[in-house]
């Protein structure tokens, strides 16, 4: 059964979720502010981590900028849900390495599906063969098997969000993947999200990639592609 940290402060939305994900089967630990999770994932392992913002003490971007720095919790998936609406906390959320975002108020079927998205990405499970799993272009290694993206011999850190989406361009180059067929090839089609996302998700790629992040193509009115070497 696996195990999914409830970061959240309000006591009430804390037990709902946790009921509604123990009779979906998963196992659910709350804490109700930054310093206690933090606390609890030195000792404790999670699948995942469902983050509020707005918490007393350390808010959840503080939160999000520790874990990340600590190599071993920093491959721990987040999805964030906060009554923080704005566009600007969106994007400041998934640049930051969080795997998803949802408003508050949302329906508890909604996350579920949000949730087994994010777990399903971090597995690392692709159509592809064995066979396929290492890709080496342009400078660029990528090892499905080992979840491992390398730029010139430079490792690149990368959430399992990004991970998918530089996995699907870089095995197909220069076919163009519009935002819409990105979205239903990483979430699976099952889950409503933002093309806003998505370009969210490549900024980040290209400016991990440095140099090499020119290859991510943008095609204009469409959406993206790796450039065919």
């Amino acid at each position: 059964m696996e195990s999914i940290l409830i970061v959240e402060d309000d006591r009430d939305i804390a037990l709902m979720i946790s009921t509604s994900l123990g009779k979906a089967g998963y196992h659910t630990v709350w804490q109700s502010d930054a310093e206690r999770a933090l606390s609890f994932l030195k000792n404790g392992t999670v699948a995942a981590i469902l983050l509020d913002l707005m918490l007393p003490g350390m808010d959840g971007f503080a939160f999000i900028r520790k874990l990340k720095k600590d190599s071993a919790l920093s491959s721990i998936p987040i999805l964030i849900t906060s009554a923080k609406d704005d566009d600007s906390d969106v994007v400041a959320g998934l640049e930051l390495g969080a795997e998803d975002y949802v408003v508050k108020p949302f329906s508890l079927k909604v996350l579920e599906a949000r949730l087994r998205a994010v777990l399903r990405r971090h597995e690392g499970t692709t159509e592809f063969e064995a066979s396929d799993r290492r890709v080496h272009c342009a400078g660029i290694t990528l090892d499905s098997a080992r979840h491992e993206v390398r730029s010139d011999q430079r490792s690149i850190d990368l959430s399992a969000t990004e991970f998918s989406i530089l996995e699907l361009l870089i095995k197909n180059p220069g076919r163009v993947f519009p935002r819409e067929r990105l979205i239903a090839e990483i979430r699976g089609g099952d889950v409503a999200v933002t093309e806003r996302s998505i370009d969210v998700h490549i900024l980040a790629i290209r400016r991990k990639l440095g140099e090499r992040g020119a290859l991510i193509e943008t095609v204009r009115g469409v959406g993206y592609r790796f450039k065919d070497q």
